[in-house]
């Protein structure tokens, strides 16, 4: 459900969302993959076992939420039971690339970019599990914005116009009763979330798509967050290539049982403080503001690598093509092989999450 305020942040919800751009010209879907079903008998948690000794793993982002979950399968030695010594982790944009290199074995980024990729090559990206299930939208608005009704006639910016952040400002607006198209005007900004929280700070804009880490900023500068709502988005993924998936599939199966296991791990409130000094430990800066915002990230992250439905991730993919990051009508089932997260999910106890695609 979503909410607006006039008198101070009634909290619903938060929102830490990168958007890359599209992979490039998006070509004639070629079977990219093969849909798997789970097999007729789910491996023993006593008995997966990888094949490979260290992965290496590509991301984009070097937040420490964004990494959160693969490294406490690390620190917490979840890797060393299932015959693994570690991950080596890639700091890089062209994760896609190196996925398809073959200078990657997994690869952790946004859903959209696996998808346009696998679309515009036919090769067999495909995703095994999901790492955000669910996403923050959130506007961010300058002092003096009380109501909604304060917006009209102000200039809004999400980044680019044709990306998935302006859509979300537009959704925001129609949300609280307003016309994006008539009652305020949308400016493009470049450099990502903290330019457009400059651009809001410096009254170069009086509203802005922002991340959960901008409020603290804000709040003291005499602004604050006018809209925020928690939605069902399946944003960010591990993908392999199909042939990596086909020789690798215990390591793939094992993998996705450690990463779980470190997920259920750090959604446990007990936790907390340990979760925080590992990554400190890691030599992550976390401030006091960010440690605030524990039940504000934790709620983006699937807790088994899976997404609630199928039916969710139709909807993401059809918001995704409104925005021209895949082909509209887009089959999103062909680049997706949860055959191993449901063997995971089932080993440890756990429901399949989605129950099927």
């Amino acid at each position: 459900m979503s909410k607006y305020h006039t008198n101070g942040p009634i909290r619903l919800g938060r929102r830490d969302f990168l958007m890359k751009g599209s992979a490039g010209a998006l070509g004639t879907i070629i079977a990219a993959s093969t849909l798997n079903k789970a097999g007729a008998q789910t491996p023993s948690i006593d008995n997966i076992m990888a094949n490979l000794r260290t992965i290496k793993l590509g991301d984009f982002n070097p937040n420490y939420a964004n990494q959160w979950t693969f490294r406490l399968v690390q620190a917490l030695g979840y890797l060393e039971e299932v015959g693994m010594d570690g991950i080596e982790i890639i700091l890089s944009d062209e994760y896609v690339p190196g996925l398809v290199g073959g200078s990657l074995d997994i690869a952790h980024g946004d859903t959209s970019e696996f998808l346009a990729a696998g679309v515009a090559s036919g090769l067999p990206i495909t995703m095994i599990s999901i790492h955000r299930s669910s996403e923050w939208w959130i506007m961010g608005v300058s002092a003096g914005i009380e109501t909604p009704e304060d917006l009209k006639g102000k200039v809004i910016t999400g980044g680019s116009l044709a990306g998935r952040n302006t859509y979300i400002m537009r959704q925001a607006l129609i949300r609280m009763g307003l016309d994006p198209d008539t009652d305020v005007q949308f400016v493009p900004s470049s450099g990502g979330s903290d330019s457009r929280l400059g651009a809001l700070l410096a009254g170069q804009v009086q509203g802005a798509s922002l991340f959960p880490r901008h409020e603290a900023p804000l709040v003291e500068a005499g602004g604050k967050f006018i809209f925020e709502e928690l939605v069902s988005a399946p944003q960010e993924s591990f993908a392999v290539m199909g042939d990596w998936l086909e020789a690798n599939a215990d390591t793939a199966r094992a993998w996705l049982v450690a990463d779980i296991k470190a997920r259920q791990w750090l959604m446990d409130p007990a936790n907390k403080d340990q979760a925080y000094q590992i990554m400190i430990d890691l030599g992550y800066e976390i401030p006091d503001s960010f440690k605030a915002l524990y039940e504000v990230e934790k709620a983006q992250i699937s807790p088994d690598g899976g997404f609630a439905s199928a039916e969710d991730m139709d909807n993401f993919v059809a918001e995704l093509a409104l925005t021209g990051d895949v082909p509209e009508g887009l089959d999103w089932r062909p680049f997706f092989n949860l055959q191993y997260l449901w063997e995971a999910q089932e080993a440890l106890g756990l429901p399949r999450r989605p129950a099927s695609i």
